[in-house]
């Protein structure tokens, strides 16, 4: 194992699929690349609800989500660092699944970590756009899932 694709977003399961993926960065001798994939998904309500300073609210939104996600991969190269493990960070935006499967395909990677959240119930699993389950339905490299 050579490379490992770990995306990122800040969130609780994410970081626990960040601290997977250097244990075996370390393990391996393996390069990581910490991806973030800022979402369109909420630019789309955004133009259908606001009429009135509808081009700077979506501006604001595009603005706030790249700070977030440079934070995070930040964060993510920090860890790195202090493991001295080589790390390659990607932002990317759009479809968030599509977006991370795409990064997978080109990247010769090895392996491809994630966070996944548990949905416990019917209305949780209902209401979820589900990111990981649609990659892994499509990912061209073996996936490690972390709650």
């Amino acid at each position: 194992m050579k490379r490992i694709l770990v995306c990122t977003d800040g969130e609780e399961q994410t970081k626990n699929a960040e601290e997977q993926a250097l244990v075996l960065a370390e393990l391996f001798s393996a390069h990581v690349t910490g991806l973030y994939v800022q979402s369109t998904h909420l630019s789309k309500f955004t133009h259908e609800i606001y009429a009135v300073n509808r081009n700077e609210c979506r501006d604001h939104l595009d603005a706030e989500l790249q700070k977030e996600g440079a934070a995070a991969l930040v964060a993510l190269g920090r860890k790195c660092a202090s493991r001295g493990i080589v790390y390659e960070p990607r932002m990317r935006k759009g479809d968030v699944a599509e977006e991370i499967i795409s990064e997978a395909s080109q990247g010769s990677y090895d392996l491809l970590i994630m966070g996944a959240k548990l949905l416990s119930s019917w209305r949780e699993r209902l209401e979820s756009i589900n990111v990981p389950l649609r990659v892994f339905k499509r990912s061209p490299v073996p996936m490690l899932f972390v709650r």
